[in-house]
C-alpha cells in the first residue's frame, strides 16, 4: 500500500480512538482543569505525574520525560513495535487494515457519492420540512439567507440525535459503515457507529461537478459553550480539505468571465456574496489557503483577491499565504473589511455593489506587505526595524525566479516600481535593493542544497522508523509483517541495533527547541520553516529526525497540523519529543509578544547572521592571505563595505 494510504489507516484509527477512554482502560484518571492526570505507570509515582490532553489526544510524564500519543501509549505498556500497537488498537475499533480486496463495495466511489448525496437530501428535508428543524430555519432566517440560497446550496439540518441519519440510512439498505467511510457516522469505544452531525446547520461541500464530497456543520445559538462552532467531515477517499473550495462549483463561470476569484473565509460569507450578486466567491473548507486551492483557481482565473476576516486572524493567514502566491506567479490582491467585519455583516449592514466598490480598490499583495511591516515606525528613522522590514519583503520578492522575471513583461515592470518605491520608502539605492536580493536567493540555493544533501546523508544513516516512510507499494500487511524493523542500515549496509540513536528532547538547543515549537503550533507555516531554515546548523540526531520527518511528510503531501504529524510518526522517541516541544509551546503562548511568522523570521534571521559571519570572515581572511589578485581583492573590499553599510542604513542616495 502506498505511503498516502498506509497514513490514512493510521488517522482513521487515531481518529477512532479516544486517548482518555484508552489510557483509563490501564489506569485510574483524575480530571485536573481541561484535561486529565493519573499515578504514572511507568515509575514509582506517588503523586499523579501522568498527564493527558484530551484536546491533543496526547499524554505526557514529566519524571519519565516520556509521552506520546494512542500508538506509543501501546507501544510503552505493552512492550510492543509501532505495528503491533496498529494491530491491536485497530483490533479495538474495528478497523481492518489488511487490503480486503473482497469488500470493493465499501470502496466504490459510487457508492460513497450515492451515499453523500442520500444524506445531503436527508439534512435538507428536514430542514424545509420536519418540526425538529424550526429552530435551524429560524437561524438562517435571522441570517439573512433567503429560502433561495437555501436550495441553490442545498442547506440542511443535522437534528439532536445519536442515530438519526444512522436509522434512516438502514431503512433505506445503506450500511452504516459506508456513513462512516464518508465522513457522517463515527464510531464508539465499544465499537458501536454514531451520527457524527447533531444539533447542527449543514453546509453541504460539493466539488467542481456539483457533487456532494462532505458536509460542515455550524452548531445553533444556545448550544453550550465547549461545543465546537464548527465540525466538517474527516478526509475521506471524497474529501480533502486543502483540494476543494467552498461554493465553486457554483462560482466557476463568474469566475472565468470576471477573470477573478474572491476567496474568503466563511460558507455564509460566500452564500449571503451569491445573494448579493456577487457570483466568484469562493471559501476555504476550514483550512489556510493553501497550494493545491491556488493551482485549482488557475485553470479559470489570473488574479484572485482575498477577502478575509478584518480580525488579527484573519490578517495572519493573509500574510501567511502570499509566498505562495508569488510562487505560483499569480496575481494577489488583499482587501481588509472596515471595522473588523467579516463579508456576511458587511452585506448585511451595507450592500452589494460597496463591496464590488472595495474590491475594485483591492491592492496588490505585496504593496499590502510592504504597509504592514512598515506600520507604527518611520523607515528613514528607525534603521533598525527598517532593516528587519526591508528583509522581510526582499525574502518574498526573491521568490520570483529570475526566469519569470525575463519571460513576463508584467511581472517584471511590478517587481521594478516595487523595487522603485523600497528605494525611496527606505532611502536606500535601488541598486544595493537589487544586490541585496540577489545574496538572499543565492543564500536560500545554498539552503536548498543542504536539504538535498541532508536528506542524501539522512537517507544512509536512519532507522525505518526514522525515515517514516516504508517501502513504497508494499500493502500494509507487508509493512506490519517486515522483517528487522527494529534495525537501523548503515552507510555500509550492515544492520546494526539501534539503542545508541534514541531522540531527547533535551539534547536540542534553544533555536532547534524554537523552530519546532513554531512548526507543531503553525501548520501553515511548516512549509516556510522548511525551506527557510539552514539545515546545516541542525546540531543533533533529535532535531535531524524531527526535521526529516517533517519534509518526508510536506514531499508526500500529508497534512501537517501536530496530531497527524504524531500519527504518522512510528517511532516512539519522536513521538515523545513531539509531544514535549508541543507542550512547551503551548505554555510559551499566554506570553509570547511575537507572531507566528515574527518568531519563525527571527529565528531564521538569526541563523542567516551567523551564515553572513561566517561568509564576512572568509571574505576577510581572503584578503588577508593574499589568495586573490589586486583587481579581485578591490571588488571584494568594496563589497564588504557595501554589506556593512546597507546593514546598517548607512547608503547615500539622492532621494531628498
Amino acid at each position: 500500500m502506498s505511503f498516502a494510504i498506509d497514513n490514512e489507516v493510521k488517522d482513521r484509527v487515531r481518529l477512532s480512538v479516544n486517548i482518555v477512554d484508552l489510557i483509563s482502560s490501564y489506569t485510574e484518571l483524575r480530571r485536573q482543569g481541561r484535561g486529565f492526570v493519573a499515578a504514572c505507570p511507568f515509575h514509582d509515582d506517588r503523586r499523579p505525574s501522568l498527564q493527558i490532553n484530551p484536546e491533543r489526544q496526547t499524554w505526557k510524564c514529566w519524571v519519565c520525560d516520556i509521552g506520546g500519543d494512542v500508538f506509543s501509549w501501546v507501544m510503552k505498556r505493552e512492550n510492543v513495535g509501532f505495528p503491533e500497537a496498529l494491530r491491536m488498537l485497530a483490533d479495538r475499533v474495528g478497523i481492518v487494515l489488511e487490503e480486503d480486496k473482497g469488500k470493493g463495495n465499501r470502496d466504490d466511489k459510487k457508492r460513497l457519492y450515492d451515499a453523500m448525496a442520500w444524506a445531503v437530501q436527508e439534512f435538507q428535508q428536514c430542514l424545509l420540512h420536519a418540526p425538529e428543524g424550526a429552530a435551524a430555519r429560524q437561524y438562517l432566517q435571522d441570517r439573512g439567507l433567503s429560502d433561495e440560497s437555501i436550495r441553490k446550496f442545498q442547506l440542511g439540518f443535522a437534528p439532536e440525535s445519536w442515530s438519526w441519519l444512522i436509522d434512516r440510512a438502514s431503512s433505506k439498505g445503506i450500511g452504516a459503515d459506508l456513513l462512516e467511510y464518508v465522513g457522517l457516522a463515527a464510531r464508539g469505544e465499544r465499537g458501536s457507529r454514531y451520527d457524527r452531525f447533531r444539533n447542527r446547520a449543514i453546509f453541504p461541500i460539493r466539488d467542481v461537478q456539483s457533487r456532494p464530497i462532505a458536509v460542515g456543520g455550524r452548531v445553533l445559538p444556545g448550544a453550550s459553550a465547549d461545543v465546537a462552532k464548527y465540525v466538517n467531515c474527516s478526509e475521506t477517499r471524497l474529501y480533502h480539505k486543502s483540494h476543494q473550495l467552498y461554493g465553486l462549483d457554483l462560482a466557476r463561470d463568474s469566475i472565468v468571465k470576471a477573470k477573478q476569484a474572491i476567496v474568503m473565509e466563511g460558507y455564509t460569507d460566500v452564500i449571503m456574496s451569491v445573494q448579493h450578486g456577487i457570483g466568484n466567491a469562493v471559501a476555504c473548507c476550514g483550512t489556510a489557503l493553501g497550494e493545491h486551492q491556488i493551482k485549482l483557481l488557475r485553470r479559470y482565473c489570473d488574479s484572485v483577491v482575498l477577502l478575509l476576516d478584518g480580525d488579527e486572524a484573519g490578517q495572519r493567514r493573509t500574510r501567511e499565504i502570499l509566498e505562495l502566491f508569488v510562487t505560483e506567479q499569480m496575481d494577489l490582491r488583499i482587501l481588509t473589511l472596515p471595522d473588523g467585519m467579516d463579508p456576511c455583516d458587511f452585506l448585511l449592514k451595507r450592500s452589494g455593489g460597496e463591496l464590488q466598490e472595495l474590491v475594485k480598490g483591492a491592492v496588490d499583495a505585496l504593496e499590502h506587505k510592504l504597509r504592514v511591516v512598515c506600520q507604527g515606525f518611520d523607515p528613514l528613522l528607525d534603521t533598525h526595524r527598517a532593516n528587519t522590514a526591508l528583509e522581510d519583503v526582499l525574502e518574498t520578492m526573491s521568490r520570483v525566479s529570475k526566469d519569470s522575471l525575463l519571460s513576463n513583461e508584467a511581472l517584471r515592470l511590478r517587481h521594478d516600481q516595487l523595487i522603485a518605491r523600497l528605494g525611496r520608502q527606505f532611502g536606500i539605492e535601488p541598486s544595493e535593493i537589487r544586490m541585496r536580493m540577489e545574496s538572499i536567493r543565492r543564500s536560500a540555493a545554498e539552503r536548498a542544497k543542504q536539504r538535498q544533501e541532508f536528506r542524501q546523508n539522512f537517507a544512509k544513516t536512519s532507522t525505518p522508523n526514522e525515515r517514516i516512510i516504508g517501502e513504497r507499494g508494499a500493502s500494509v500487511s507487508e509493512q506490519l509483517a517486515a522483517p528487522n524493523s527494529g534495525k537501523a542500515i548503515d552507510s555500509s549496509g550492515s544492520r546494526f541495533e539501534n539503542e545508541a540513536a534514541v531522540c531527547r528532547y533535551s539534547e536540542m538547543n534553544a533555536i532547534e527547541c524554537e523552530l519546532f515549537e513554531v512548526m507543531v503550533l503553525y501548520a501553515d507555516l511548516v512549509p516556510m520553516a522548511i525551506e527557510r531554515f539552514p539545515v546545516a546548523n541542525l546540531s543533533c540526531h533529535t532535531a535531524k529526525t524531527i526535521f526529516q520527518t517533517y519534509l518526508d511528510l510536506e514531499l508526500a503531501g500529508h497534512t501537517l497540523d501536530f496530531e497527524s504529524v504524531l500519527s504518522a510518526v512510528e517511532d516512539a522517541g519522536v513521538k515523545s519529543v513531539l509531544v514535549s516541544v508541543e507542550s512547551k509551546a503551548a505554555e510559551k503562548l499566554s506570553y509570547s509578544k511575537l507572531s507566528p511568522e515574527e518568531r519563525l523570521h527571527s529565528l531564521c534571521e538569526r541563523l542567516s547572521g551567523q551564515e553572513d559571519r561566517a561568509h564576512r570572515r572568509q571574505q576577510i581572511s581572503m584578503l588577508e592571505n593574499k589568495h586573490i589578485d589586486d583587481n579581485t581583492a578591490i571588488d571584494l573590499l568594496a563589497q564588504i563595505v557595501q554589506q556593512a553599510r546597507l546593514k546598517h542604513g548607512l547608503v547615500e542616495t539622492d532621494t531628498p
